[in-house]
């Protein structure tokens, strides 16, 4: 109970008065000047009492005198918390009015004109003086316990044998086999050609996501339908959020935030017309939230389907085409959950025992067939390594025997899970209350978070995002979390997400804890005691009330619409965490009445600064991650800024040219994008000789060869980047990559986009050590054909993506690649095919291609036929939106027929593409009028009549038709189509 409070001030302790670099204002006051035993005694005695309460000889969770003590150390340690911190701030005030204090409704040292040294050794004196009493009744309340233990005696430890235990977001699922055939049948063979609504309906828990999501990634229901797509509605649903999940889905664009709804809606309902789709919505609460996306959903009588999961009933009934498309879940029987725990909790190759199945019987009876609640008890018990282990959580549950529902026995196991996990897990745990429910949460950016908030810290052997993947996979394997998506390279956790039930147990526990409030979508949000953490996903706060939230606030996350920095936290003067989304808000104009932000105990910032930095942001002394969207307007680049963050180590800028870094970079960076080009001097690089990865972006048709060769080469300074990208706008660089760029020996990862980069210079990259990692998008190279010598090998790639590149031909063998474990093509829509010697990589999982021609989709099964041949069986190939070749088609210009032009059907989607290198103008035989055509790019089919064309857009001409098209002189038939006209292409005038 006490894991966040304690934990936090211990880190406050460290950041604040035990750093070799200290805030100056606090050497200057001399505050720290004879209280520094004080400082060492109390930090060491929390650190202390935390090992006590972490003993695993001694699992002591549940008892009451525990539970009493622990919520006394948590008062204690807030409170102190709460006035180191307040002390601090107002040592960079220097007349604090008496209002001000009296505001502040806690216990601050009184006597204002005492030295502010001397108000610390208070306020350390008084936290010691309360401590003290906790650690001593602990250890008498644990003596007893032990004895009271050892009379009733345990048998001999039988020790498991040690073993690696992985979760997986696929995920186990058992005795599911015939309600999986019963929801197939539902989707492919039901004769109905309408639209329907299958609807799964249960309990939280029962499986509903599981059997959905395994339907969803079934080949053969998958080969079934044209299009699929996946939403998750959950409890408090935004129709907004909703559509840009599924414009995202079904059209793989990123500009969905800048349409309207209106806009996202027509989007979506013309890409699925006259297409076989199916659409799975995932936890939907109500009937509205049906209602409102209904009309994005045609219905063509060609069998698409719509795929809903829900716990309710009436929502069920409400939305289902009827019995035949409606399936009620089933509960597990006694073997199967017996399977399930089984191998949760025992994983083959472990040794098993009589003992321990008559411990684990009785326990997996408990979960009443609830596939979570078997789910998370069998990951508690992998955790726990002795059979006196075992019998001691059997024990705990065997108290739960006067429960009787369903629900009541999974917050019993779920509440054990969680008091047997070490504090520090328990704290890192409770914060993911701040998330929303079915939030995607991302790994590296938690990790920050955590680190902000001290509840974990970097070593000098491990990185702050060392120490943060730990802890995640620690709940991973213990199935308190769900792994979503892993790193490029294979090797870390990317995202994850909870378990709705799982979620709203930790928010329930935050909230019990004071540690969280949250404002929901429905727009209640009035705080009725002290709280951490704020959590606003709704749009309809209302400001006055935030002014009447506790001052003790220390993190403000937004997860809406709602621009933040509205809200003028300055008002939160211990805030250390102000996190928004990723969505960037117009910048807020502020009247010059408002004070700057100047947060003295900030610690973490990804927000759109709507006020101009200025030299009182240096008072955020232990800032550690600056993320923000900068107006340009609001900072002049030629201004300059003292700005001091020595523990800054991730910075992020969308306008970094506007600010001079050199002002505030510091030895301690280790990210720091995206940087100008004209920044990437030696005299920056130099000065953060830690940094592992840089993000630049440059100006290529504004520079010159030689400068950029020059900025560029200065990267050879940085020997410790892992991690580099360089996106180019507004032209290309037409740089060597045989540059320094070859000679960054510590580089994992390379992503390049619109570089135009020579493809046969980039066999040089091979001479990188540790690279894993390639991305090459949007003319990242330029050329036809990549062709690799023999010694060129990239022994350790083992993920290459290409996206949206030129290339034609490759040409490679098998020891170019030995490693490569995931090959990705999007829009690679010349390239003919993938290399037969792809067919002997031994350690090669997956190829996926977006958008690719026919032939490259054909020779990709052909590499996994033979990987298949030679044992890989689960090696496989994915395809979405196959571009369809036709033959090449005669093309008329000034009445010469020898030029040709390849004509595409783009996967029979209604598009027919033509491609080009020569201006043309397009027109049909029967008096349309001639269209302009882009070079090299692309145009949709041949309009009949008086088709729209619409703008150019990204280089594409794009037309609306009413018919499908053949043509009879090569007899290609498109969609059996119902007109026949002939396709001539006439040379610009």
């Amino acid at each position: 109970m006490a894991c966040v409070a304690v934990t936090s001030l211990v880190r406050t302790l460290e950041l604040e008065f035990m750093q070799p670099q200290l805030r100056p204002i606090v050497q200057d006051k001399g505050l720290i000047s004879g209280n520094e035993e004080l400082i060492r005694s109390l930090h060491q005695k929390l650190i202390n009492l935390m090992e006590q309460l972490d003993d695993h000889e001694q699992r002591i969770h549940g008892v009451e005198a525990i539970k009493r003590l622990e919520t006394k150390l948590r008062d204690v340690a807030f409170r102190v918390e709460d006035e180191i911190e307040f002390l601090i701030a107002d040592l960079y005030v220097k007349n604090t009015p008496l209002d001000r204090i009296n505001l502040r409704n806690f216990h601050r040292p009184k006597g204002k004109s005492r030295p502010y040294c001397h108000n610390l050794h208070l306020i350390l004196q008084r936290a010691i003086k309360d401590i003290n009493p906790i650690e001593e009744k602990l250890v008498i309340v644990k003596n007893k316990y032990k004895r009271v233990t050892d009379l009733q005696g345990t048998n001999t430890s039988t020790a498991l044998d040690s073993f690696q235990h992985a979760s997986h977001y696929e995920g186990i699922m058992v005795g599911k086999n015939d309600e999986f055939k019963t929801i197939k049948d539902m989707l492919t063979l039901h004769p109905s050609k309408q639209r329907e609504v299958v609807t799964i309906k249960g309990m939280g828990g029962i499986g509903k996501t599981t059997l959905a999501r395994k339907s969803y990634k079934d080949s053969s229901i998958r080969s079934h339908f044209d299009k699929r797509a996946w939403v998750v509605v959950s409890q408090f649903y935004n129709k907004r959020q909703m559509l840009i999940c599924l414009h995202n889905s079904i059209l793989k664009q990123s500009n969905a935030e800048s349409l309207t709804d209106e806009e996202l809606e027509e989007q979506i309902y013309r890409c699925l017309k006259r297409q076989k789709y199916l659409v799975v919505m995932d936890d939907v609460w109500s009937g509205e939230s049906w209602d409102d996306i209904n009309a994005c959903f045609p219905d063509d009588g060609n069998g698409s389907r719509v795929l809903l999961t829900t716990r309710l009933e009436v929502v069920a009934n409400c939305v289902s085409s009827g019995n035949d498309f409606s399936h009620q879940m089933n509960l597990l029987d006694h073997n199967e959950s017996w399977t399930l725990f089984h191998r949760k909790a025992l994983l083959e190759g472990v040794s098993q025992g009589v003992e321990f199945e008559m411990i684990g019987r009785p326990i997996v009876e408990k979960c009443r067939g609830l596939p979570l609640a078997i789910v998370v008890v069998g990951g508690l018990f992998s955790k726990l390594n002795t059979l006196d282990d075992w019998k001691s959580v059997a024990k705990a549950l065997d108290d739960s025997s006067t429960t009787t529902t369903i629900v009541e026995v999974c917050s019993k196991i779920l509440s054990l899970s969680y008091n047997h996990l070490p504090h520090n897990f328990k704290a890192c745990f409770l914060y993911l209350g701040i998330f929303p429910e079915d939030e995607e949460i991302y790994a590296k950016r938690l990790a920050r978070l955590w680190g902000a908030e001290g509840l974990i810290k970097a070593s000098k052997n491990e990185s702050l995002e060392m120490v943060g993947q730990k802890h995640i996979k620690e709940l991973i394997d213990r199935n308190l979390i769900l792994l979503s998506e892993q790193s490029s390279c294979g090797t870390r956790i990317k995202t994850f997400k909870m378990h709705d039930v799982l979620h709203a147990f930790c928010v329930r526990e935050a909230q019990n804890e004071s540690l969280l409030h949250v404002v929901n979508e429905n727009g209640t949000g009035f705080a009725h005691k002290s709280f951490r953490w704020l959590s606003i996903t709704s749009s309809k706060l209302d400001i006055s009330r935030l002014y009447s939230y506790p001052k003790t606030c220390r993190s403000m996350f937004e997860f809406s619409t709602y621009q933040i920095t509205k809200l003028v936290p300055q008002n939160f003067e211990t805030l250390r965490v102000l996190y928004t989304t990723d969505v960037k808000p117009k910048p807020v104009v502020y009247p010059r009445t408002v004070h700057l932000f100047t947060p003295i105990h900030l610690r973490y910032l990804s927000s759109t600064i709507g006020k101009p930095l200025n030299s009182k942001s240096s008072n955020a002394w232990n800032l550690q991650t600056l993320c923000e969207y900068i107006p340009p307007p609001l900072i002049n680049s030629n201004s300059s800024f003292d700005l001091n963050f020595p523990h800054l180590s991730y910075y992020h800028c969308d306008q970094i040219n506007c600010l001079d870094p050199l002002e505030f970079v510091h030895q301690n960076l280790e990210s720091i994008s995206e940087l100008g080009l004209f920044h990437c001097t030696k005299e920056l690089f130099t000065s953060i000789p830690h940094v592992k990865k840089v993000g630049i972006v440059g100006d290529g048709s504004s520079s010159t060869l030689d400068w950029v060769r020059c900025r560029i080469g200065n990267l050879a300074y940085l020997q410790q980047l892992e991690r580099l990208k360089i996106y180019v706008y507004h032209g290309c660089f037409s740089y060597s990559i045989s540059g320094q760029i070859a000679r960054l020996k510590n580089i994992k990862k390379l992503s390049f986009y619109n570089t135009n980069f020579l493809w046969e210079e980039m066999g040089v990259l091979s001479k990188l050590p540790r690279l894993e990692v390639m991305k090459m998008k949007r003319w990242a190279c330029k050329g036809q054909k990549w062709g690799l010598k023999e010694d060129e090998r990239f022994c350790r790639l083992v993920f290459l993506k290409f996206d949206g590149v030129d290339l034609e031909r490759w040409e490679v063998n098998d020891d170019n690649f030995p490693k490569l474990e995931r090959l990705i093509l999007y829009d690679c829509s010349r390239l003919e095919e993938i290399p037969s010697s792809f067919e002997d990589i031994q350690t090669l999982k997956s190829i996926k291609l977006r958008r690719c021609l026919l032939s490259a989709v054909t020779s990709a099964k052909k590499i996994e036929e033979s990987q298949h041949d030679y044992g890989n069986t689960d090696m496989v190939v994915i395809e979405e939106n196959t571009i369809c070749q036709n033959p090449v088609l005669p093309v008329i210009i000034n009445g010469d027929e020898n030029r040709n032009v390849v004509v595409n059907n783009n996967g029979g989607n209604g598009n027919i593409v033509a491609h080009s290198r020569a201006p043309m103008n397009v027109g049909s035989q029967n008096g349309v009028s001639i269209k302009e055509y882009i070079p090299t790019m692309r145009v949709s089919s041949v309009p009949s009549g008086s088709a729209n064309i619409h703008e150019k857009s990204n280089g594409f001409v794009t037309t609306t038709w009413s018919e499908d098209y053949c043509s009879t002189n090569n007899n290609f038939n498109h969609n059996q189509g119902k007109s026949k006209r002939k396709l001539v292409l006439k040379k610009i005038v």
